[in-house]
């Protein structure tokens, strides 16, 4: 009864829809319009026109489900053979369109990506060839020779940026290369050549530097960074660099051409320093030789023309060093025995500076070093001696002069000094009361400057307390005569001869002994130029060398403003003698024009 109650009121859902939407499409036609678009879509692909309707049994249904990556993989071999057959014929476009339908197809294939990066590269699109490559690098399994093949496109990129100047993009792209194979030099040297034709030398040396520290044994790196030093004006640096190029390979034409152009340098700057030194111009001769040693610095003869420069500017300790390096470069014995000769000499001028200054001892100090490598030399023994004179050294300095009188026995110079040093001792054995050491040393000085009359007094003031009467009046007279016109000899006159007059004295017994006495010390063949010498007291001064040839030559002296006039007043003053430096103005050999370079 409940069961024919519930059909009767429960209405079929077709109805109820037709009566509650009157527009309501049923459910047939809704079945065919799926099946038309279906054919619409897949057209004649029965895989793809199942329904929910047309279920079939399992064993159906595993095999429809297999077929559809099987298509797929047929598509994509399909397309990549293709692309293959293309990339054969050269033709990049269709290589490009048929991978990119295959990378549709499988996003994860890392062969079709670098199968269209090569389709890219035949087209010269390496922006878009290096994509590619990038995206087949980031999978988990990139193979060695993909990341080869970027930096090769990155390479190829970078050159053709920079044969249109695009150096800014080009530097990129190498720069990149570089990263991606840092081992490879080739990639550095375009990245320095970019950088160099951007201006940017700072960064060209830095990088150079960075890459001779991996490749010590690369000339041609050396050459380049040479280059960058010359463009920098480095001189010095840049003749290192070529020298160490050279080194490696003899023969590399790079570093052959700028060691001709550093020697062109060289060679100019000479001549112009010497020209300049002919013109006085001493400072701005410095400045063109130190160029030349700048461009040449193993070259032995530029040092000694400095040298000479810096000697004359009376910088010692400069000329010292650059004769010494010469020494060192020399290679041929005529530039090494003249940069001996020339230390020697600015061995001695040093001396002379501080002899003129007060620096005694630094003066003997330096004679030392001079005599070490000179023995012979006569006016090095003299200019010692006087240093020690001026230090009291009074044995020392006799030494010095005697053995200068050894090498030239014919030297007034010497004999002067020797009779200065004798009178000196005189008086310190004077002082003692050693009277007779003190005669012994006044006869000595008189024997080497019989024609000055103080040696005369003294000795006639010493033999006095010897109580050799004759002897010291017999000097008193000798020391009259030699300067009979001079007001300050009357104290000897009323000392020795009281009450007489000079003429009295002279026509004496006393004076005519005196008289031959002096003739013949005076006419002595022993002294050198007797006629020449002069009877007055005269202050020698110190030899200063040139060439290293004594000048045998009549020295200038200057009458000395002082005469002891009394023995008390003497011993009081002590030495008063100072030799005293002059300067020769002779030209050295070494600044003179070569005939060959037309001054």
């Amino acid at each position: 009864m409940e069961t024919k109650n519930q059909n009767v009121i429960t209405p079929k859902l077709n109805k109820v829809i037709s009566g509650l939407f009157p527009t309501a499409v049923s459910e047939e036609k809704l079945q065919e319009a799926r099946e038309k678009a279906q054919k619409r879509i897949f057209r004649t692909s029965v895989v793809f026109h199942q329904t929910d309707g047309q279920k079939t049994d399992g064993q159906k249904t595993g095999q429809e489900g297999k077929a559809l990556p099987e298509i797929v993989q047929a598509q994509i071999d399909q397309q990549y053979n293709k692309g293959l057959n293309f990339l054969s014929q050269a033709e990049g476009g269709n290589a490009v369109i048929a991978f990119s339908k295959a990378i549709i197809l499988d996003s994860e294939k890392v062969e079709l990506y670098v199968k269209r990066a090569e389709a890219f590269l035949l087209l010269c699109d390496f922006q878009s060839a290096a994509l590619n490559l990038r995206k087949a690098c980031s999978f988990n399994t990139v193979k060695e020779e993909y990341i080869g093949l970027l930096t090769f496109i990155l390479f190829l990129q970078g050159q053709c940026l920079y044969d249109q100047e695009s150096y800014l993009d080009a530097l990129d792209s190498f720069t990149r290369a570089s990263e991606l194979q840092p081992w490879n030099s080739a990639y550095h040297l375009r990245s320095i050549a970019c950088l160099a034709a951007l201006g940017r030398h700072g960064d060209c040396l830095r990088l150079v530097n960075m890459q001779l520290q991996k490749e010590k044994q690369n000339a041609d790196l050396y050459v380049l960074r040479a280059r960058l030093h010359d463009h920098y004006r480095q001189v010095n640096l840049c003749f290192q660099d070529v020298k160490a190029a050279l080194a490696l390979e003899p023969d590399h034409s790079g570093a052959q051409a700028l060691r001709g152009k550093l020697m062109t340098q060289a060679g100019e700057a000479k001549v112009l320093a010497i020209s300049r030194v002919l013109e006085g111009k001493l400072h701005e001769a410095l400045h063109k030789i130190s160029l030349a040693i700048e461009s040449q610095p193993s070259e032995a003869q530029y040092y000694v023309i400095r040298g000479a420069i810096y000697r004359r500017l009376q910088h010692f300790t400069a000329a010292i060093d650059d004769y010494l390096m010469a020494l060192e470069l020399s290679k041929d014995k005529e530039t090494c025995t003249k940069a001996q000769t020339q230390l020697l000499l600015t061995y001695n001028d040093f001396a002379v500076n501080c002899y003129t200054k007060g620096f005694y001892k630094d003066g003997v100090l330096l004679l030392n070093k001079a005599l070490k490598g000179q023995k012979q030399e006569p006016g090095l023994y003299i200019n010692r001696g006087d240093c020690f004179f001026q230090l009291g050294e009074m044995t020392f300095a006799l030494a010095d002069y005697q053995q200068a009188l050894e090498l030239n026995p014919l030297d007034q110079i010497v004999w002067n000094r020797i009779g200065v040093v004798c009178n000196e001792l005189g008086l310190q054995e004077q002082k003692k009361r050693k009277y007779q050491q003190a005669e012994s040393y006044f006869s000595r000085a008189i024997e080497k400057q019989p024609y000055l009359p103080q040696y005369y007094w003294h000795r006639a003031r010493v033999r006095r307390w010897l109580q050799d009467d004759k002897g010291a009046h017999e000097d008193a007279a000798i020391a009259l005569l030699l300067n009979s016109d001079d007001k300050k000899v009357f104290p000897i006159a009323t000392s020795f001869f009281p009450g007489k007059a000079m003429s009295e004295i002279a026509n004496s017994e006393v004076g005519q002994a005196a008289k031959i006495i002096l003739n013949k010390a005076v006419a002595s063949p022993e002294l050198p130029d007797s006629s020449k010498h002069e009877t007055v007291w005269r202050e020698p001064k110190i030899q200063q060398l040139n060439r290293f040839l004594y000048q045998n030559r009549q020295e200038k002296q200057e009458l000395s403003s002082q005469v002891r006039d009394t023995e008390d007043n003497e011993e009081a003053q002590g030495s008063q003698y100072h030799f005293q430096p002059y300067v020769l103005d002779q030209e050295l050999d070494i600044l003179q024009p070569e005939k060959n370079e037309g001054g």
